[in-house]
């Protein structure tokens, strides 16, 4: 939500929870709103949560409706969604919109935006919450933090890696700071330039970053990461298994604990560990030679 923007005294608050493919519905509830999207956990379920001067009930169910019916068609699944859309009072809306997001440690890192304070017992990344996902509050996420802290620990000094579908770019981040050369990609213009933002807001440097995917690729690093969604992740296996060195890591996650076994059955690289949290799987694979 742009505050400047913000004329009324209220604003609208809209919970959406889906069954299933939660990434998804993320990444098109901020495509077709483009609006800023919080994700918590209420009551033990995975929730979006979208604040907006303008009710976009009558608009945005319709369009979610329809994103279900296109995902269980392709999917073979029943996939639907339960929301509830409340109206508040806009005053004081900044300070408890800051109040929400809270600093988060992970391994050495501690990720903050501006308004809370750097600790000098950890890495400090600067990150600002924005429409790219990635902040680290989210299981994905964080278990893909503490997956690439744990490969760069097990490779070569200064490791080369690649963070596919880069988002915020807080990956890479993390792995810049443990002195790995990073390189980025994303499908998504917002998030290549959320992520030079932010990597210059850390004082960090980009090896090399495009708007786009693997079709094209021709080079090969020690640690290829991504984070996106199962479907994604197999549609892409090709492509991910050419960008390995030799004894390279992969770090697939942003996989629902349902489809982990699809993962599996088309990556039949040495599977090194495999992580879950909450509903999320992270797997990481080492091509060994």
């Amino acid at each position: 939500m742009n505050f400047s923007r913000i004329m009324d005294k209220f604003y609208f608050e809209m919970h959406i929870i889906p069954s299933a493919f939660f990434d998804i519905f993320v990444s098109e509830i901020a495509d077709f709103t483009s609006q800023a999207i919080e994700e918590n956990i209420i009551d033990g379920e995975s929730c979006i949560i979208l604040r907006t001067s303008q009710n976009l009930e009558s608009t945005l169910i319709p369009f979610l409706n329809q994103l279900c019916r296109n995902l269980s068609q392709i999917n073979h699944i029943d996939v639907c969604f339960k929301y509830s859309i409340c109206k508040n009072k806009v005053e004081d809306y900044i300070e408890i919109y800051k109040k929400s997001i809270t600093g988060l440690e992970c391994k050495d890192f501690y990720i903050h935006p501006s308004w809370i304070e750097p600790k000098d017992s950890k890495i400090n990344i600067l990150l600002e919450p924005s429409l790219a996902f990635g902040t680290g509050h989210h299981a994905s996420t964080f278990m893909s933090i503490e997956a690439v802290v744990s490969c760069i620990d097990k490779s070569k000094q200064n490791p080369t890696l690649l963070d596919v579908g880069c988002g915020s770019g807080i990956l890479g981040l993390c792995a810049y700071k443990l002195g790995a050369s990073v390189s980025l990609c994303d499908i998504d213009d917002l998030a290549i330039n959320e992520a030079k933002k932010n990597f210059l807001a850390n004082n960090a440097t980009i090896t090399d970053i495009w708007l786009g995917s693997l079709e094209s690729l021709n080079r090969k690093y020690d640690i290829v990461v991504a984070n996106i969604i199962a479907s994604v992740i197999i549609e892409q296996a090709h492509n991910l298994l050419s960008s390995l060195n030799d004894n390279a890591f992969l770090i697939l996650s942003g996989i629902l604990d349902e489809y982990a076994s699809l993962i599996k059955d088309e990556f039949k690289l040495h599977l090194v560990e495999e992580k879950t949290k909450d509903e999320w799987v992270t797997l990481i694979y080492r091509n060994d030679t």
